[in-house]
């Protein structure tokens, strides 16, 4: 089975940096608004891409966060249990989270026989690939255009 990591900040959501959401955090459907007033919204899509690629994929999650902010709000919008060792950490060093995950999905029987990371920014793909040879790396919002863009590029990469 193939892995699927997913960044969080201008990947899944619009915010940039939600570990400087202020919570408790107010839910309203796809989006939510901090103690300070801050909104986050979720993309169009990303519910069902989530509930699609379920099906297809381990699905997990490499992202530069501080994970006591950022898990309540996976968790609010009823999304953290898509994700299998998700990595949420407070740095850069996506390469590692994935290869961690890696390892870890193998160590309870998991036969991954390839990896795709899905970021809205390229900057840590050098990285990546050197902890994690062959990753596939789809550059969100350049690449595709929308969560139906990346499924149907993840239908043709089979």
């Amino acid at each position: 089975m193939r892995l699927l990591v997913l960044d969080l900040d201008g990947t899944l959501w619009d915010h940039k940096d939600a570990s400087r959401l202020t919570p408790p955090y107010e839910f309203h459907g796809d989006y939510l608004v901090d103690s300070a007033g801050q909104e986050l919204h979720l993309f169009p899509g990303v519910r069902g891409f989530l509930e699609w690629a379920g099906g297809r994929f381990v699905l997990s999650i490499a992202s530069w966060n501080v994970e006591e902010r950022v898990r309540p709000i996976l968790e609010g919008f009823g999304l953290w249990d898509y994700f299998t060792f998700p990595k949420i950490e407070n740095h850069p060093n996506k390469g590692d989270m994935i290869r961690r995950t890696v390892e870890e999905l193998r160590s309870i029987g998991h036969d991954i026989d390839g990896v795709i990371y899905v970021d809205d920014r390229e900057v840590h793909i050098d990285g990546v690939r050197m902890a994690v040879p062959g990753v596939d790396f789809v550059h969100m919002w350049v690449d595709v255009n929308s969560f139906e863009g990346l499924k149907q590029l993840l239908q043709k990469l089979g």
